[in-house]
C-alpha cells in the first residue's frame, strides 16, 4: 500500500490522469485524481465508468483524438477544476462500510 503522502504529491505534480485501461470494474485510480482535481482521460472501452462524475473525458483510442481530448483539458483547466468541486466521491470511511458489506452479504450466501 502506498503512502498517502507519496500518492498525494504523485497526483499533485501531473496535470491529467490517463487510464488506458480496456476493462474496469471501479477503480479507484479515477476517484483518486478526480479527488486532487485532476482531469482523468478514459477510452470509450470504459466509458460506462463516468457515472457522470465531472473531470472524466472520454477519447477514442486514436493519437488525433487524444491529443484533442488533451488540450481542451489544457486550455479549460481551471473551469474544468471548478466544476469538479461538485463531485460526490467516496471517503475512506464509505469505502471501507462498502467492503464490508460486501463481506457480510458473501458470508451470508454461503
Amino acid at each position: 500500500m502506498a503512502d498517502p503522502k507519496s500518492l498525494i504529491n504523485i497526483y499533485d505534480g501531473h496535470s491529467i490522469t490517463v487510464l488506458p485501461s480496456f476493462t474496469e470494474a471501479t477503480p479507484y485510480v479515477v476517484d483518486e485524481s478526480l479527488s486532487r482535481k485532476r482531469p482523468v482521460i478514459i477510452f470509450e472501452d470504459i466509458d460506462y465508468i463516468t457515472k457522470s462524475k465531472k473531470g472524466i473525458f472520454v477519447s477514442k483510442r486514436d493519437i488525433n483524438s487524444f491529443e484533442e481530448t488533451a488540450k481542451y483539458i489544457m486550455n479549460n483547466y481551471k473551469e474544468i477544476q471548478k466544476k469538479m468541486e461538485k463531485n460526490v466521491l467516496p471517503t475512506k470511511k464509505s469505502m471501507i462500510k462498502q467492503i464490508s458489506d460486501i463481506i457480510k452479504l458473501e458470508n451470508y450466501q454461503s
